[in-house]
């Protein structure tokens, strides 16, 4: 057997101390990225929390405006559900945009889309869906237009 050099000593443990930092920076990035996840999760939640809150200071229920998008019915006082498809086609933009960038997990994003795919069939609030069709990133419109069965065409 040779005797090994203490040179080549040397270079193994830098090489492993190389691997050693490599591992380290992964497992940081891993943790930034699910850092990142939580705090955008946190964003949404509070969006829909403002949301609803803006509600209490109408005569109308947020499950009444839910209910609407889901039933395709009017109600007698429309400007609060009007101006939620504008948020939540708004917060649908942002929640497209994180789940392309990795940001969102699947099942989030599928419940997510099923949002979507609702407020686009509600028929009643067409005008206000394609109106603010015009001020989000094109990307999601042509999606939603692609992927989902338009049951409001005539």
């Amino acid at each position: 057997m040779k005797k090994v050099s203490l040179d080549v000593w040397v270079q193994l443990l830098g090489m492993l101390s190389v691997v050693a930092g490599l591992v380290f920076v992964g497992l940081e990035m891993r943790q930034s990225q699910q850092i990142a996840v939580s705090a955008s999760q946190q964003a949404r939640s509070q969006v829909i929390i403002d949301m609803v809150n803006t509600f209490s200071e109408g005569s109308q229920k947020f499950h009444n405006t839910v209910d609407a998008f889901r039933l395709n019915t009017q109600l007698e006082d429309d400007v609060l559900s009007s101006n939620s498809v504008y948020q939540f086609w708004l917060l649908f933009e942002n929640d497209f945009l994180q789940y392309q960038l990795g940001l969102m997990e699947e099942g989030i994003w599928q419940a997510k889309l099923n949002g979507m795919r609702n407020t686009y069939n509600a028929c009643q609030f067409r005008e206000e869906t394609e109106l603010i069709f015009n001020f989000i990133t094109e990307e999601l419109p042509n999606y939603i237009r692609e992927t989902t069965p338009d049951n409001c065409a005539d």
